[in-house]
Parts: structure tokens; C-alpha cells; sequence
């Protein structure tokens, strides 16, 4: 019997070197294997982890051959590792501020491109065709290219699209609080939330008015641009002597020739007037209603002769008028703004038709305010009329046909207001019967410009019914129609323009670059806020118009007037309605819709009808217990 082998002394053996199929083959195993128990045959093969186990041992302590520690290059290369690290955070910071900053400039040059060639890409100053819609948009000193002016460099084409932003889209956060006085007149919509019944005073008579921040950033941008363009060498017209006398130009007294200013530099006063006149405080008015004056002057002066002046040039020159007038009217000097009404429609030739009207009236504003107000008793009852219309009515193109219908609004509005009832009433039915008589129709392509004409005739219509219903139910005059008569039909011709503008057409906004695009989303609101007031003044009138002796007892005379009642109700629900689609609330909002202070006019009067028909109904019921 062989005696047991034992283990060598590993130590005093050096290991056979060991090959991939001697390492491969030896796989962990659950079991103790036998050649650690008893050894190999040859005695060189050993386990893999003493192996290892000795390796480690031998080579441990012992550096390899011309090996020299340095103490120095522990405290460098930890100098080094952190150098590189923090280079490696600052390298990570300058990328991500470069992305940041390339990010966010290619958004901001992005968000003015699309300002540049989506938002202002209507053309202006255009006034060569029939209907001349693209003279009515607000220029941006693009003129007929639409955008902006190259002339005027980058930084003052930038500041004008910012002022386009803040306009628009509105600058956020609180506005300033600013004393002014407000009015009744609309910035772009003369008089076309009520006429009679709104004093001077409604609007806060001198108190203190929160100016929105938008508008005043948007006046900063413009002033920017207009500082550009006085650096570039554009040639502004002269500014206006402060010793002028107020009213229109008189040709006795006006130099024959008065330097031209630039049209984009026309724009950009434009643009700050209108800013402004958005503003709405004493000194802005004041402002605007300079700078007016100084574009009319200027466009005026640069037409030469009237005669000579095509419809496009004259209806742009009585437009100016009338914003004068507006602003002089909203300032306080009615009188001044009577002149420049009457100056404009004496430029598409209303004088000579209504030679002996329009003036008189004008002339006779005064007398007949003092009398109506007490100050002095009128020795005769006001004359119903005292405009002789004629048959057939001056046939205007349809530029100087809005032009002046706008402008007879405009005065008969402020007549109304100040109480001159019978003056408006004969401006009403003269602006009424230069208005043709049609229908709407379906734009194409090809009528579009003349049916957007047609509309906007038939809602100045619709209007001007509105305010005539109202003077005649002051004047308490009978004449063909009654106030309920013309109310009814005014609000019936708004439900149909409404239904007819209430989706645009895409005759009139496609492409981005159509002119009609702007006069349509404006005459859409017109008619929301003529839509509105028509139902509004249809309510008031059934409600203080109730029955009072109808059928054959006092049940039918409750019937009746609890029928009429409920048509008032619904008037007022309609005329909020109304109010909250021309505010831009959408239909599944039913929270804080159109609270403005038309909303709420209309909800007190909804209110106060629906308790009327509260106590009639409970009188019944109290009746039949």
C-alpha cells in the first residue's frame, strides 16, 4: 500500500506556468476536488486562487526595476487632476451658455420674422385700385411691400416689431396709474357703444385711470424708431406753430409750399398717435391730435390742388379730419371739432349738395344747445329738419363714400351727446340716404373688395338706424318709422352681418398678405358692438313700453306684459353675449366672460327684468291661492 502524498511547501516550489486550457478547465465546483486533498501526480499543478494568492505576495512590496518616488509628484499631479477637472466645468458652462444664448437668439430674430412677414404683411399707403381697402390699414413704413422699412436699419425695424409685440400681444404685469379722462367715443368706432344718455362724465370726469403697460412700451419702441430715422436723414414734415389758430387749414393763410415728409416717416407719427390715443389721458389726447395735424398738413399740402387729388388721396386726407375731430371732440372743443367734420366733407364735395345744410346746422349748434339745456329759453320749438335731402344723392367712389359717411357718425353722434337732437337727427337721415339699399352676398375671389365694401355699408347702416331710433325717442318725434320700428331692423341687419362675419370668409384672409384682412377683423367688431348696443336699446324700450290697457281685463294685461318682459330678458342675455364674443371669450368659457363695463351694464338691466317678471309671476300665483 503507497503511503498518502502530502502537499508540497508551496513556497519553496515555483508554480508551472498555466495555460488557457489549464484555467478554462477549472470551473468552480460545489465539491472539494481531490487535488487539494491528495496533489497532483507531478506536483505542479496547483489551485488557481493560491496562485494568485502568491503572485500578489511576491510582487507587493517590491517596485520594478530604476523605479524612484518622488514625493513632489503626489502634490502635482493632484494639482494637475483638479485643473483639468475644473477646466472640464468651466468648458460645460461656456458650451451651455452658448446653446442657451444661440437658442434664444435664433427665437427672438425668429419671433420678429414672423412679426415681419406674417403679422405685418398687409400692404399700406396702396390706393390705386377702385376700393382702396389697402390705404385703410395702419402702415408700418413698409407701405405697399407691407413690414417694415429697410431704410430705417436694424435697430429701429426691430423696436417697431417690438412695438407691434407690446400693441398686440400686450407687455404683461400692471399698468401705471395716470389721470385722464375717458369718453364715450370709441378709439376706431366712433360712438358705437350708445349715444344717448352717456354724459361727458361717465368715463371717471378727471379721475385716475390705470394706463396699460403695453401701450406705454409701444410708445417708448416708436420713439426709439423715430430717433433711428431722424439719424438716417428722413425728412420729416414741419411741425405745426403752437400760435396757430385751432381749426383746418385756411388757403389764405397756409404757405404754398410746405415740405414733404418721407411716408415711412408719415407711419411712424401715425403709429405714435395712435399709441397716444390708446393712452387716453389729457396730455396724450393733446399729443395725438398734434401730430395728426402734422401728417394732414403734409398729405394735405403734397396733393397740390383738390381737383387734381385722386378718391384714395382725398378719403386719406378725411380721415385725418376726422381723427382730429374725434380727438378735439374727446378734448373738449366741440366747436373745433365741428369745423374739421364740416372741412372733410367739404373734400369729396358734400358742400355743394348740401350748400345750405350741413353749415347751417353746424351754425346753429349753439343757439340751440343753450335753449335745450335751460340757459336760455328757446323762443321756437327746434325744426324737425333742417337738411333739405335731395333724390338723388351725390354719387361718390366708394373710398369718399366711407370717408364720409364716417364722418357724418362722427358729427351727429357728438351732436346727440351735447342734446342737439334735431341737427343729428338731419345729419342721421342725410348719412342714411347716401347708403344704397342691397343685400348681402357670398364673397368670391373675384368680389371680394366690393362685397367687404357692401357689408361695411349695411352695418353703418345698421347703426346709424340705432342712433336715429334713439334721437327720435328724445325728440319724441313721429315720423315714417317709430324707435321701435328702426331698432328692430337695426338689430335684425347686425344678427346678419354677424352670421356672415362671425368666420371670416377666407376671401378676405387668405393669403397672410390680403388687405382685407384687417378691415374685416375691424368690421366684425363694429358689428358684435352695434349687435350688441341694438339689443340692448331694443330691451329698454319694450321694457318701459309695457302694455297697459290690452285685451279684455287685467289678466290679459299681465299676460302681455310678462310676454314682453321676457323678449326684454332676452335682449339683454343677447346683448351679453354679444359683449363677450367682441371681448374675445370663447363660447365654453362661462366664467369671468365680457366683465367690462358694457357687460355689466347689460347684466343690471337683464337683472332687473328678470325681478319684474319675478313679482308679476308671484303676484299670480298669490292671486290663484
Amino acid at each position: 500500500m503507497r503511503p498518502p502524498r502530502f502537499l508540497p511547501p508551496l513556497l519553496r516550489r515555483t508554480p508551472a506556468p498555466f495555460s488557457r486550457s489549464l484555467v478554462a478547465s477549472r470551473l468552480p465546483t460545489t465539491s472539494t476536488p481531490l487535488a487539494l486533498l491528495h496533489g497532483s501526480r507531478d506536483g505542479l499543478s496547483i489551485p488557481i486562487r493560491h496562485a494568485s494568492q502568491i503572485s500578489s505576495r511576491h510582487t507587493a512590496g517590491a517596485p520594478p526595476p530604476g523605479y524612484h518616488h518622488d514625493p513632489d509628484s503626489d502634490y502635482s499631479n493632484s494639482a494637475i487632476y483638479a485643473v483639468s477637472y475644473l477646466s472640464r466645468i468651466v468648458r460645460y458652462i461656456l458650451y451651455s451658455l452658448l446653446a442657451v444664448g444661440g437658442v434664444s437668439l435664433a427665437t427672438f430674430e425668429g419671433l420678429h420674422l414672423y412679426v415681419e412677414h406674417v403679422c405685418l404683411a398687409a400692404p399700406s399707403r396702396e390706393d390705386s385700385d377702385e376700393w382702396c381697402w389697402a390705404s385703410e390699414n395702419q402702415g408700418w413704413t413698409g407701405g405697399p411691400k407691407a413690414g417694415t422699412d429697410p431704410r430705417l436699419g436694424q435697430k429701429a425695424r426691430h423696436a417697431l416689431r417690438g412695438a407691434w409685440i407690446c400693441q398686440e400681444w400686450g407687455a404683461g404685469g400692471s399698468g401705471s396709474i395716470g389721470k385722464g379722462t375717458t369718453s364715450a367715443f370709441h378709439p376706431d368706432f366712433v360712438a358705437a357703444r350708445g349715444m344717448i344718455g352717456a354724459s361727458q362724465t361717465d368715463g371717471g370726469g378727471g379721475g385716475r385711470q390705470v394706463v396699460d403697460r403695453g401701450y406705454e412700451l409701444a410708445d417708448e419702441y416708436i420713439d426709439l424708431a423715430i430717433r433711428e430715422a431722424r439719424k438716417k436723414g428722413l425728412v420729416f414734415p414741419p411741425t405745426l406753430s403752437a400760435l396757430r389758430t385751432n381749426g383746418p387749414p385756411d388757403p389764405a393763410n397756409t404757405p404754398t409750399s410746405v415740405p414733404q415728409g418721407d411716408p415711412a416717416v408719415l407711419d411712424l407719427l401715425l403709429l405714435k398717435a395712435g399709441v397716444l390715443e390708446r393712452i387716453n389721458t389729457p396730455d396724450s389726447l393733446v399729443h395725438a391730435k398734434d401730430l395728426y395735424e402734422q401728417v394732414l398738413s403734409s398729405v394735405y399740402h403734397g396733393q397740390g390742388e383738390d381737383e387734381g387729388a385722386g378718391a384714395g388721396g382725398k378719403a386719406r386726407v378725411m380721415r385725418l379730419a376726422g381723427k382730429v375731430g374725434d380727438l378735439s371732440a374727446r378734448s373738449g372743443a366741440g366747436a373745433e371739432a365741428l369745423r374739421w367734420w364740416r372741412w372733410g366733407l367739404e373734400r369729396a364735395g358734400v358742400r355743394t349738395e348740401v350748400e345750405h345744410g350741413v353749415s347751417k346746422v353746424i351754425e346753429e349748434v349753439k343757439d340751440e344747445a343753450r335753449g335745450w339745456f335751460g340757459r336760455s329759453k328757446a323762443t321756437s320749438p327746434p325744426a324737425p329738419s333742417v337738411i333739405h335731402e335731395q333724390d338723388t344723392p351725390l354719387i361718390l367712389p366708394p373710398p369718399l363714400l366711407r370717408a364720409t359717411i364716417s364722418l357724418l357718425i362722427s358729427a351727429s353722434a357728438h351732436l346727440a351727446t351735447t342734446s342737439s337732437l334735431s341737427t343729428a337727427s338731419s345729419l342721421q337721415s342725410l348719412a342714411l340716404a347716401y347708403i344704397p339699399s342691397g343685400h348681402l352676398v357670398t364673397p368670391t375671389p373675384l368680389n371680394a373688395p366690393a362685397i367687404l365694401h357692401q357689408t361695411w355699408l349695411r352695418q353703418r347702416a345698421s347703426l346709424l338706424q340705432l342712433h336715429h331710433a334713439s334721437v327720435l325717442h328724445a325728440l319724441n318725434s313721429k315720423g315714417k318709422q317709430t324707435p321701435i320700428e328702426l331698432v328692430n331692423q337695426s338689430q335684425l341687419d347686425s344678427e346678419k352681418i354677424i352670421s356672415a362675419l362671425q368666420n371670416l370668409p377666407r376671401e378676405y384672409t387668405t393669403p397672410r398678405s390680403n388687405p382685407l384682412a384687417a378691415p374685416a377683423r375691424l368690421l366684425r367688431r363694429d358689428a358684435l358692438l352695434t349687435g350688441a348696443e341694438s339689443s340692448y336699446t331694443r330691451g329698454i324700450f319694450l321694457e318701459r313700453f309695457l302694455p297697459k290697457t290690452l285685451g279684455s281685463g287685467p289678466a290679459s294685461e299681465k299676460e302681455h306684459q310678462v310676454q314682453q318682459l321676457e323678449v326684454a330678458a332676452e335682449c339683454f342675455e343677447r346683448a351679453m353675449t354679444l359683449s363677450g364674443l367682441e371681448s374675445g371669450m370663447e363660447k365654453k368659457e362661462t366664467e369671468d366672460v365680457g366683465r367690462g363695463e358694457e357687460w355689466g351694464r347689460y347684466y343690471r338691466s337683464f337683472v332687473r327684468v328678470r325681478s319684474k317678471l319675478g313679482g308679476l309671476m308671484g303676484a299670480e300665483e298669490d292671486k290663484a291661492v
